[in-house]
């Protein structure tokens, strides 16, 4: 039959063998009391489901879940807007944390939250909203962080970093986050691949052979 075939076989098998998975099945459904206690909306169902999936323990490695609609560009504290997306993100992170915690899974379970950008400080825009801005944040949960705390400082309008926190002295970027995750997970961040057929070298992590980037070993410290 030949490799290709072998491998497009056992790719199907697979895939046959997760869609009719009783457990997986199961894994995708909830009671209307749970979904209350996530806050009953689309983003809170899908960290229940989350919970739910690693708990079946399947072999689900990753799961990511996204909340759109933070470009508030305009009228950012319409009741609509920040007030609601806020309350939304409070309910279904919060539960799933909670439940994480209580059935002994946050242990081995690393949950990050974090955006591509933040927003600017001070006078609000003509618009009433605010635009793009660098300074942004980072959340870590489980998986060993010493949790309850933040690392660095911002001063007092938030416009400007006042101490890093960590070892680097600098601010965290995306790819310092990167590294982070693929640490924790026992993961070699400076691997560079070159086992394409063009042997073209892939980064983990962007300019790892550098040392320009690295983990925030300070969230187990």
């Amino acid at each position: 039959m030949g490799r290709p075939l072998e491998d497009y076989d056992n790719f199907y098998k697979s895939a046959k063998g997760l869609m009719y998975n009783p457990v997986v099945n199961q894994a995708f459904q909830f009671a209307p009391a749970d979904s209350m206690r996530y806050g009953n909306t689309g983003f809170g169902n899908a960290c229940l489901v989350a919970n739910q999936v690693l708990a079946a323990n399947q072999g689900t490695r990753f799961v990511q879940i996204t909340q759109g609609g933070w470009d508030m560009h305009q009228n950012i504290y319409d009741p609509k807007q920040l007030p609601a997306l806020g309350k939304l993100l409070d309910d279904g992170v919060s539960a799933l944390l909670t439940d994480l915690k209580s059935s002994g899974l946050l242990n081995q379970t690393m949950v990050v939250m974090v955006g591509e950008f933040g927003r600017t400080i001070g006078k609000l825009s003509a618009a009433n909203g605010r635009d793009h801005y660098p300074q942004q944040f980072c959340m870590f949960a489980g998986g060993g962080v010493k949790g309850g705390r933040t690392i660095g400082s911002t001063n007092a309008d938030g416009s400007m970093t006042a101490d890093p926190g960590w070892s680097r002295n600098r601010d965290i970027k995306p790819e310092d986050i990167e590294a982070t995750i693929y640490s924790a997970m026992g993961i070699n961040w400076t691997t560079v691949r070159t086992d394409d057929p063009f042997h073209r070298g892939f980064y983990y992590v962007p300019f790892s052979d550098t040392d320009l980037y690295g983990p925030i070993n300070e969230l187990w410290t």
